[in-house]
């Protein structure tokens, strides 16, 4: 266990080193909505909900913290709903 001890260190070194500005949580935000949308669809008018996708350069490589999640309603209609930190 002392190695999860460490890098539990290791991590909290690192993020208190940032300056506050520079954490977001569009990670967090996306995956919430990702999870809660089909969940709380009382109405069953959903019939699909992405995975957060992540915005990545051709080569694979971190673009931006945008995340995108695709819906769509059992009618057929798709839907893109898209968080990004807002500068």
């Amino acid at each position: 266990m002392t190695h999860f001890d460490t890098m539990n260190t290791i991590v909290n070194k690192f993020f208190d080193n940032l300056p506050k500005s520079y954490v977001v949580y569009c990670d967090y935000i996306a995956h919430v909505i990702s999870k809660e949308l089909k969940a709380n669809d009382t109405e069953r008018l959903l019939s699909s909900v992405s995975r957060p996708k992540y915005d990545l350069t051709q080569e694979g490589g971190f673009a931006s913290t945008k995340k995108t999640i695709e819906v769509e309603d059992r009618f057929g209609t798709k839907y893109r709903v898209t968080v990004e930190e807002v500068k």
